[in-house]
Order: structure tokens, then C-alpha cells, then sequence
């Protein structure tokens, strides 16, 4: 997986300390002890203890888990620096993108006020099926290159190839992976923003 400018999981030992770093900054500013958001995001007390000591590197969607526990979100938690959020040109040195060993996400619009979509940049390796997801927007996505197994909960799976586009409306149960091929490269665009 390519990263540039990224908080990568599970990287370099620099990237889990500020991973550490900030979850535990979250979940103090929340005012919850590590054994609520435990049962919150339905994880043991000692894995958020082994992530907030850097000796546990989370998968992006145990980190998901996590951040929604606390009311946060990946983009929120990995924003860009302010003085790259002004303006309507986003260049790519500028985005934030964050990793694990299955999947990398680069989110290509910082989090704003005035912005009505959240677009992602999402890369997948074969390997990894993950759990549904219902999300509370309505979500859409472009395949760039390889294909996705898409499936919608009591539906057939679909298989996509690049040049492909879905479209699901916001409360349905998805998921999608990588299958018959090296990777999967995709933009997904949510409106209103899941941040």
C-alpha cells in the first residue's frame, strides 16, 4: 500500500505513540474510562489499554470501533492542519491517508463546515471480508482499478470492475473486498459527511 503524509497503522513506532497519543487524549476529552468505551465499542479494557500504551497496533476497523464509541470518526481523528483546509484546490501532499495491513484510506476532503460530501480514496489488497456496515449517509463509489465484491445484505453479491459505479442508500447493511485480483482502488463519495 502507497502512503505519503500518512498516520499509518501499524507503521513506525512514531505513528502508534501518536496514535496512542491522540485516543487517549479522545477518550479523556470524552470523560469516559477505558472500561466504558470498552463496552462501548464491545472490545476488552486491556486492548484499549495496549493500544494507548503503543503495544497493540488496532486494524483500521478496530480503530473505527473505537473513534464511533467516543462520537468520533477517522476523518475527524486524522484531519489535515488547518492551513490546508481553506481554499478549493486539495493537493495530494496535503491528504491524509491511514493504513493497515488489508486496506488504506485517503481522505481526499478535509473535515469543514461548509462541505456536504465526504470522498475517500480506497485502496483494498485480497484476503480480508470484512463485517457489514450500515452507514448514515447516502454512499456511492467508482472503481479505478481491479474489482470489488460488493454485497448488500439479503441481496446476491455483485462483482465490479473498474469503470463500475454503486450507488446504496444511507441505513443499508454493506461491505466490500477485494477478490480475483492483485488490489482494488476505488473513490467513494458520502453525503451528507459521516464525520
Amino acid at each position: 500500500m502507497k502512503t505519503k503524509k500518512n498516520a499509518s497503522l501499524p507503521s513506525s513506532a512514531a505513528d502508534k505513540m501518536d496514535i496512542a497519543r491522540r485516543l487517549r487524549s479522545l477518550r479523556l476529552r470524552c470523560r469516559l474510562s477505558m472500561r466504558e468505551v470498552a463496552i462501548l465499542a464491545d472490545v476488552a479494557p486491556s486492548y484499549i489499554s495496549g493500544v494507548e500504551r503503543a503495544r497493540i497496533s488496532p486494524t483500521i476497523a478496530a480503530l473505527r470501533k473505537l473513534l464511533n464509541a467516543m462520537g468520533s470518526d477517522l476523518g475527524s481523528f486524522f484531519a489535515a492542519e488547518p492551513a490546508h483546509n481553506e481554499g478549493y484546490i486539495f493537493r495530494r501532499q496535503n491528504m491524509r491517508s491511514v493504513a493497515d495491513k488489508n486496506r488504506c484510506y485517503t481522505f481526499i476532503f478535509p473535515r469543514r463546515k461548509d462541505m456536504k460530501l465526504e470522498m475517500i480514496e480506497e485502496e483494498f489488497v485480497p484476503g480480508e471480508k470484512p463485517a457489514f456496515e450500515t452507514i448514515n449517509s447516502d454512499f456511492a463509489g467508482y472503481i479505478i482499478a481491479g474489482q470489488l465484491l460488493l454485497e448488500i445484505r439479503g441481496k446476491t453479491p455483485v462483482e465490479l470492475r473498474a469503470g463500475d459505479a454503486f450507488y446504496v442508500p444511507a441505513g443499508t447493511p454493506i461491505r466490500g473486498r477485494c477478490f480475483k485480483c492483485e488490489s482494488t482502488r476505488l473513490i467513494t463519495v458520502q453525503v451528507p459527511p459521516n464525520y
